[in-house]
């Protein structure tokens, strides 16, 4: 979900993430398997991808393949559980 509370597509979180990881579009696509224009349109949400592509690209990124296709901040979770535990 985004600020606004709408659920944010899922080629665009990608999008969201790859940017904020530094991450080039290109650099992406190669270390996922994919081409570059797939990818592209990946993000754009005109198309979609496999499973494995999705888990490939959440392993580069670095988040839970769940937070892909749910949009859920698992680990940010998983931190405040953890906290909590400490408190």
């Amino acid at each position: 979900m985004d600020d606004s509370g709408q659920v944010e597509p899922l080629g665009s979180r990608v999008r969201r993430l790859r940017m904020e990881r530094g991450f080039g579009q290109e650099r992406l696509a190669l270390l996922a398997r994919l081409d570059q224009s797939g990818l592209s349109k990946f993000e754009r949400n005109v198309r979609t991808l496999g499973e494995t592509s999705l888990r490939r690209i959440a392993a580069i990124l670095d988040v839970p393949f769940e937070y892909l296709p749910e949009g859920t901040d698992h680990m940010a979770t998983h931190r405040q559980v953890l906290r909590n535990r400490r408190d």
